[in-house]
């Protein structure tokens, strides 16, 4: 039998793209933390001779210039050391108090948030800790949480800032001063200068412009005595507060606890502006708008050395490792502004008000892909945002949601889960089903399945209707 070879020609097309190693380099980038990137920078720095330091990464710090934290460092080398760290001391009077386990797995979790100075505004935000599984009752925990931790010795730790522990300080005190409280309860730019002639003057001043306004109603400078020997004893009365409640106790971190990148500060600026991401800008409202910046301080900065021209190969690989650094922080200055954009009543009035949002719809408001989104969202990442409210990891933004009944917006989980407890607390409804349920929330306009309300309750810790 003779063999045959036959030989066909087949012609095919086809599409393939491949990431160039331009884009791996700048794509890997983008998923690193501060501490790996930095190492990345400084090995190849070591290994090009065309790459040069002109900054080495600066440490976080609440003061503006040296010259400021170089006076409270020598404040705190004067105070006394007690021996002991702030929150072995917290945690020593919280083991003696009679509180639940919960309130106590809670309140050992803000002590170990706390910085050097007591507070948690350069740390996580207290939000961070709740599961956001029963959110009424989360808030309502952290809150008392936060007043037991403020009211341990020294009062007046964990809180935000300075200005909040003083507040705190002066409501907790035996005999305190009413005019003081008024003026450290967002009014302690009186106290510059802190002259009572001049405090009393900005007060009196704030009271007619009150009431000025249209239907403005009574102020709690009313009922006070607006003298200069009164702004004088108000002032005496705030002198005698400590501003910062943790000096002289050494600080400790938990040991579990990593050290977040703070990759974005946003910080709301007065007056409008229409959105600009190439500048960091997305518009609040009439009276301001938001600025997002990109917070390079723990990371050197490097350029192409001025004097090594000669090496092309180096000079390439230098640029190379530049244009990555610029997609990094260009890519999350973006990703930073739609965040703010799309979550716009969080950043204007705080927690709690969070909607529905997914990595994808910021992909298309941004035109890129959901896995870049990704990058710089993942809960095992440690890519943080600083706001005003607090520091808070980049995925806390992210929330899932439930489509109303005719498609055309989603309703965040919070709500459904909200609305759950409302309905099942109204008298006749506690054994309800979870198909009754369901069927309440889709007349309602929740497009919601039957499981989902099952899995709903049980993250609220609702027995079912046969238990109930």
């Amino acid at each position: 039998m003779a063999n045959k070879l036959n030989l066909e020609i087949h012609q095919q097309l086809k599409q393939v793209q491949k990431l160039s190693q331009v884009q791996i380099t700048a794509l890997n980038f983008l998923a690193m933390g501060n501490e790996d990137l930095r190492e990345e920078i400084y090995r190849a720095v070591s290994d090009n001779p065309a790459l040069e330091i002109v900054r080495e990464p600066v440490s976080y710090s609440k003061f503006g210039n040296p010259e400021e934290a170089d006076k409270f460092q020598q404040i705190l080398e004067n105070q006394e050391d007690y021996g002991e760290t702030l929150q072995a001391h917290l945690l020593h009077q919280l083991n003696a108090m009679k509180i639940s386990d919960e309130e106590i797995e809670l309140c050992t979790k803000l002590i170990y948030n706390l910085d050097k100075n007591g507070f948690y505004g350069s740390m996580l935000s207290p939000e961070t800790f709740l599961p956001r599984q029963n959110p009424a009752a989360e808030r309502a925990l952290l809150e008392r949480c936060l007043k037991i931790v403020q009211s341990l010795d020294p009062v007046g730790t964990c809180c935000r800032n300075p200005e909040e522990s003083l507040l705190i300080q002066a409501q907790l005190s035996e005999n305190p001063d009413p005019l003081a409280l008024f003026i450290l309860d967002g009014h302690i730019d009186f106290l510059d200068p802190p002259e009572p002639a001049k405090i009393n003057r900005k007060l009196n001043n704030f009271r007619e412009a009150w009431h000025k306004k249209a239907f403005a109603g009574t102020s709690k400078l009313d009922a006070l005595e607006l003298t200069e020997k009164s702004a004088s004893a108000a002032l005496k009365f705030i002198l005698s507060l400590n501003p910062h409640p943790a000096q002289g106790y050494n600080s400790e971190k938990a040991v579990d606890s990593a050290s977040p990148d703070v990759v974005l500060t946003i910080s709301k600026e007065e007056g409008p502006a229409a959105d600009d991401f190439s500048l960091g800008i997305v518009s609040g409202n009439e009276d301001c708008h938001f600025q997002i910046k990109y917070a390079s301080g723990a990371l050197p900065e490097v350029r192409i050395s001025p004097d090594f021209q000669m090496d092309k190969v180096a000079v390439a690989k230098a640029q190379l490792l530049i244009n990555s650094l610029q997609f990094r922080e260009s890519t999350i200055i973006m990703q930073g502004c739609a965040i703010v954009r799309a979550q716009k009543n969080f950043f204007l009035k705080g927690p709690g008000h969070l909607k529905v949002l997914t990595r994808k719809e910021i992909a298309e408001d941004l035109g890129i892909h959901e896995s870049t989104v990704s990058r710089t969202s993942a809960r095992k990442g440690r890519k943080y945002i600083q706001t005003e409210w607090g520091l808070f990891p980049t995925w806390y933004f992210f929330t899932s949601g439930v489509s109303n009944r005719d498609g055309s917006k989603k309703i965040s989980s919070d709500r459904i889960k909200k609305k759950i407890q409302e309905v099942l607390a109204e008298p006749g409804n506690e054994n309800l089903s979870d198909r009754e349920l369901c069927e309440l929330l889709n007349k309602k306009g929740a497009k919601i399945a039957r499981r989902t309300v099952a899995k709903y309750r049980a993250q609220l810790g609702l027995k079912n209707s046969y238990k109930r």
